[in-house]
């Protein structure tokens, strides 16, 4: 989905109209100056994905203590156990 992109000079005479039209995935990317500064979403997708985020989070969190006892694997140990996932 390719989302609406417009710069916020645009967006402030448009908020009323933007806003009854972000719902469920469809958004709104705000620009200044070129860059992309923020986003209108519908409150309800924006709950969804911290929601998201959250759960991700709490199973990819590393404790720093540990990261002494962690190392990075290689293309060739990734690639092997991609292979063994395939089978």
């Amino acid at each position: 989905m390719i989302p609406n992109v417009m710069s916020v000079t645009e967006a402030r005479s448009k908020l009323g109209s933007l806003a009854e039209n972000v719902s469920g995935e469809r958004f709104v990317l705000l620009t200044k100056g070129g860059r992309t500064m923020m986003a209108l979403v519908d409150v309800n997708y924006l709950d969804r994905l911290q929601k998201q985020v959250k759960a991700i989070w709490q199973k990819t969190y590393i404790d720093p203590t540990l990261l002494p006892y962690t190392r990075e694997f290689s293309d060739e140990e990734t690639a092997e156990w991609e292979k063994e996932d395939q089978l």
